[in-house]
């Protein structure tokens, strides 16, 4: 199964067939390429730079699907954002980036049904926690920094015995560099959602 989040709107006062011209005008002004509707109830697109290696961008490709629902005197609207294989592993690497990211794409269409604050909202509080982000991030910088340690005394170890083995120090170093890498990522951006959400 494909990894994908989702996000929920009620639309107040709005019938369904005008959401959906409304959000088909979204996409259009946003350059993304429809590849399914069934008018009112469901638009498939692809959104985003092909060629955004760190797939939990606002601007990286990136499948939305709408599926828009009659709830009264107001509209339903379920979105489902799943990035291509492609990048998948890297996006669950920084869900909560993700999703802070796609929530603020969408509440740029929001703001188009009156939602005057939902981007405001979306910036100074975005979904996910974000300390538990900056701890996860730091635990990864540490392994990191232990595989690289690691690696240097099997390296020097192995070094005066034999050079087939010089693969084990190799995987430690690539392992405690991507570590290192994704730890770091994740830290600062969480140290700036944190820095966002206590700006009065």
């Amino acid at each position: 199964m494909r990894f994908s989040i989702d996000f929920d709107r009620r639309l107040a006062g709005r019938t369904v067939d005008g959401a959906y011209g409304a959000i088909l005008a979204w996409l259009q002004e946003q350059k993304a390429t429809v590849k399914a509707s069934r008018r009112p109830t469901y638009i498939e697109a692809t959104h985003g730079r092909a060629f955004q290696p760190m797939g939990w961008r606002k601007d990286a490709r990136k499948t939305l699907a709408f599926e828009l629902q009659p709830a009264g005197p107001d509209v339903f609207v379920k979105v489902r954002v799943t990035p291509p294989a492609l990048n998948a592993a890297d996006v669950q690497m920084h869900p909560d980036e993700a999703r802070a990211n796609w929530n603020e794409l969408l509440a740029e269409l929001w703001v188009r049904f009156g939602e005057a604050g939902a981007l405001a909202e979306a910036i100074q509080r975005p979904p996910g926690d974000w300390n538990a982000a900056l701890a996860r991030g730091r635990g990864m910088i540490r392994v990191g920094v232990v595989l690289i340690a690691i690696g240097i005394v099997v390296f020097i170890a192995f070094l005066s015995f034999s050079r087939s083995f010089i693969l084990v120090p190799t995987g430690m170093f690539v392992g405690g560099a991507l570590a290192l890498l994704y730890g770091g990522m994740t830290v600062m951006s969480a140290k700036r959602r944190l820095a966002r959400q206590s700006q009065p």
